[in-house]
Formats: structure tokens, C-alpha cells, sequence
């Protein structure tokens, strides 16, 4: 469209409902548009017609002068000859319709708006140590317990005599009637009980192996409280097993006098038929024992309990027998002797009587 006829209007062809504008430019592109020109809606759609035309004539004299060449500016703008603008509908006089609501389209743009939650870092959770590992199960064979013993019988019957034998202790108890018997076990404690097994203070003093033997004496120290306690028992699968316990008794053993000072006697030494006969006289101590005779080839005082080179040959029970016979001697040979009466008192042993040593020499 050219720009005479937008100056005047009045030049336009008129047709019945309306009219077709061609605008023969070289490179522009081709405007078709239907204009009611009557009315109103005419003159308001011959003005948008102009702005439209206007508008493509000022881009056009801006190209040129910007190019500074000779291609239009049409074919600067849009080079595929399609429209530059979508073809305004021509107008019905009807009103537009109300749009309809979308309400897809507000909850996206409400999404838009709304800021979006960001996740929140979980804390670590703590590692699990691996469990470990059941072992199968598996069977154990039970350990065999020991047998119960037997329960004991009647309790045997215990005594204790201290007057009999001075610084010793008689005991004797009932004799156990039960089977399965091996031994009487007698023990002897200051720990006030006396057990068996032994333990602690406890001391065996006699294994007695006879049912019917049911009787031991004991030495304890002179001035000390004892107890005593007799069991009867055989051999279990771990150990003794106690048959029967007796009672449990105390004894003091007095403690003696000290031992009065050693009585001498004669020695004689003589030699008959190639044997030495000795003769001594008779040891007067009311705690007599039995005299001891020792000899010694080498040592001229032999003593008893035996010293050095000293040999016993002879213990006589009897205080009235003084007279022995040594036979275990040879031709020229030459020994030495010596009587001892040994004597108990209660506090032990003790030498009563004592000869001097005498020698011979077998002729």
C-alpha cells in the first residue's frame, strides 16, 4: 500500500461489503485485509490498517539506512515470505466470550510461585556392627558325676584313756559293722575338728585295715589340747569314701618330770670258747625300758642311738636279765662294748643307766 492513498483515504475504491488492498511493492509481503467501511467499526479498522502500513514503512527506512545496501528490508526481516504478524479476524460486532477457566493453569502457576520444599540431610544412621555368626549347636556329652556315697551308719563309739600309759593316749571306739569296709582312719588335730580327708591341722595317725582291730595309741605334745576323730572308710571312684564317722575327743598329755641324771653300772668283757660274754649289773629306774648293747671295731665309745662305727647287737626287755654272748667274733680281732638302760617317764626316752666301755681282743 502506498503512502498516497493512506493520505487519502477518499481515493479508495469501494466495493459492496468491503474492499482488497494490494500493496504491489517489490520484496514486501503481501497484506490481504477485509474493512468493514461502514459505521464506526469502518473508520476504527482503516485506522489499524494505517498504524499496520505505517509501522512496515518505518521498519522498511530504517533497514535501508542501517544496510546502506539495495535488498529490501522485507527480505531482511522475514526471508521465508511468511506473514510478520498473525491476520487481525475481522471484527462481528458479537461480544468476545468469556474465557473459561483453566484450572490446570493456576495450579501450575501456584506451583511456580510456591518455593519448592528442599530436602533436609537425614543424620547418618549408625552402623551396625554384623552379629556375629551363630554357632550351630552342638551336643556336649554331660560329665559323668561322681557317685554319692553311701550314707554313713550308726556313728562309731570313740575314747580316749590318758592314764594307762603316762605321756601317751589310748583310744579305742565300736567296731564298724557295715559292708564295703577297707580302713579305720584315725586322725588327730588342734584345729578343734578333726576330718577326713585331712586338712588343715589335720594329721593321720593310723591306718588300720581290720574291722576288728579297734584300738591305737598316740604321742601328742606334753601340755597340748587334742582332738581325735576315727572314720571308717573304703575306695570310691574319686578318692575315700567315709563309711561311717565316730564321735570326736580331746586328751592333755601331762608333761613329764625332766628325766633324772643317768645311773652308772659295771661292764665285764671275757672271752669263753672263742666267744665274748658280757656282764653288767641290774638298772634300779622304775621307767625302764630294755638295755641296749652296742659294739665298734674302730670307736672306743660306742653309744646308743648308734654313732659313728657303732653297731647294736642286742635289746633285752627284761631288767633282770644282765648277761648277753656275742658270737660274731674271729681270732684277733678286737671290740669295743657298752651297756645302756633305756627308761620312758612319760616325756620320751632317756638313757637310765650307762656302763663304761670296755674292749677284748679275741686270742
Amino acid at each position: 500500500m502506498s503512502l498516497d492513498k493512506l493520505a487519502h483515504p477518499d481515493k479508495l475504491d469501494k466495493l459492496g461489503g468491503g474492499a482488497d488492498f494490494d500493496d504491489k511493492k517489490p520484496g514486501s509481503p503481501r497484506i490481504t485485509t477485509r474493512l468493514a467501511l461502514s459505521g464506526p467499526a469502518g473508520l476504527a479498522a482503516l485506522l489499524l490498517v494505517g498504524a499496520v502500513a505505517f509501522g512496515h514503512t518505518s521498519g522498511f527506512f530504517a533497514s535501508a539506512q542501517n544496510d546502506g545496501n539495495d535488498t529490501p528490508a522485507a527480505a531482511v526481516v522475514d526471508a521465508t515470505d511468511e506473514p510478520a504478524a498473525a491476520t487481525p479476524k475481522p471484527a462481528t460486532g458479537k461480544p468476545n466470550p468469556t474465557p473459561k477457566h483453566d484450572a490446570g493453569a493456576d495450579e501450575l502457576a501456584l506451583a511456580q510461585r510456591t518455593p519448592k520444599p528442599q530436602p533436609v540431610e537425614e543424620a547418618p544412621k549408625p552402623t551396625e556392627e554384623p552379629k556375629p555368626e551363630t554357632a550351630p549347636a552342638t551336643y556336649v556329652e554331660p560329665t559323668p558325676q561322681p557317685p554319692a556315697p553311701p550314707a554313713p551308719t550308726a556313728t562309731l563309739a570313740l575314747s580316749a584313756n590318758t592314764v594307762e600309759y603316762p605321756g601317751k593316749v589310748v583310744l579305742a571306739w565300736g567296731a564298724f559293722s557295715g559292708g564295703g569296709f577297707e580302713y579305720y582312719k584315725l586322725v588327730r588335730t588342734t584345729d578343734g575338728d578333726a576330718t577326713w580327708p585331712a586338712s588343715g591341722a589335720d594329721e593321720l595317725i593310723a591306718a588300720i585295715g581290720n574291722p576288728a582291730e579297734t584300738w591305737a595309741k598316740d604321742r601328742p605334745s606334753c601340755g597340748t589340747t587334742v582332738f581325735y576323730r576315727v572314720f571308717a572308710v573304703r575306695h570310691g571312684a574319686y578318692g575315700y569314701e567315709v563309711l561311717a564317722p565316730s564321735n570326736q575327743v580331746s586328751a592333755v598329755v601331762a608333761c613329764p618330770p625332766p628325766p633324772p641324771a643317768t645311773v652308772g653300772i659295771g661292764l665285764e668283757a671275757s672271752v669263753v670258747d672263742g666267744k665274748v660274754q658280757l656282764a653288767w649289773g641290774a638298772c634300779a629306774s622304775e621307767h625302764f625300758n630294755a638295755y641296749k648293747v652296742v659294739r665298734s671295731q674302730a670307736n672306743p665309745e660306742p653309744m646308743y642311738p648308734e654313732n659313728e662305727a657303732t653297731e647294736l647287737i642286742a635289746a633285752i626287755g627284761d631288767p633282770a636279765q644282765t648277761t648277753f654272748v656275742d658270737a660274731s667274733v674271729a681270732s684277733g680281732q678286737t671290740w669295743f662294748y657298752r651297756v645302756l638302760a633305756r627308761a620312758d617317764n612319760g616325756g620320751g626316752n632317756y638313757i637310765a643307766c650307762q656302763s663304761a666301755a670296755v674292749s677284748v681282743t679275741i686270742p
